[in-house]
């Protein structure tokens, strides 16, 4: 993806960037701690419950420092998950394609994105391309690839290394860089 596709695309990736990393709360592979939206809400609905929040408390938004927004959006639990924000751009760049594409991000995970049922592994480096998926931690944890230039791919995710969203880059050639395989999701051949 070039021009001007990939420019919308990287504007709405910017909306996403610094939301805090948040997931639910489990015990024996049940939810105990529901976040807000069970963390995969998109941008806009992040940002509208964080404003709703802060009038509640009188805080100004406008006023706050980009680090004492994340403190107050991780606070109150108002963030997202790798999954919500990879099911949420998913939904953006299919419509940015002409192609609508239906999940349910409430029921989705790295593992179900990247599994057999939904996605084809990109076996060949020079087929990657924006919106493949990378899997990561044995299905726990995928990323967004937004662009590939030569060996380097470019990308965007949500992790508990990082504490929120945020774009990253690897050499595939790099044996040491956490890649599990590289999938592209069938709706997208």
């Amino acid at each position: 993806m070039v021009g001007p596709q990939l420019k919308k695309l990287k504007q709405e990736i910017d909306h996403y960037l610094g939301i805090p990393y948040m997931i639910n709360t489990l015990s024996e592979g049940k939810v105990v701690g529901e976040k807000f939206l069970g963390a995969k809400g998109n941008w806009q609905q992040i940002f509208s419950e964080t404003e709703k929040t802060a009038k509640q408390e009188k805080i100004d938004l406008k006023s706050l420092t980009p680090s004492q927004l994340y403190n107050f959006q991780k606070k109150h639990h108002l963030g997202i998950d790798c999954s919500g924000l990879v099911s949420n751009l998913l939904i953006f760049y299919g419509k940015l394609i002409n192609k609508k594409l239906k999940i349910d991000i409430r029921k989705t995970s790295a593992d179900i994105l990247t599994s057999n049922k939904l996605s084809q592994e990109i076996k060949n480096p020079n087929d990657i391309k924006t919106g493949d998926l990378v899997r990561q931690k044995n299905g726990h944890h995928v990323l967004f690839i937004i662009e590939k230039k030569d060996n380097i791919v470019y990308y965007v995710d949500s992790s508990r290394k990082n504490r929120k969203v945020s774009l990253g880059n690897f050499d595939l050639t790099d044996p040491s860089f956490d890649n599990q395989g590289i999938y592209r999701l069938f709706f997208f051949n």
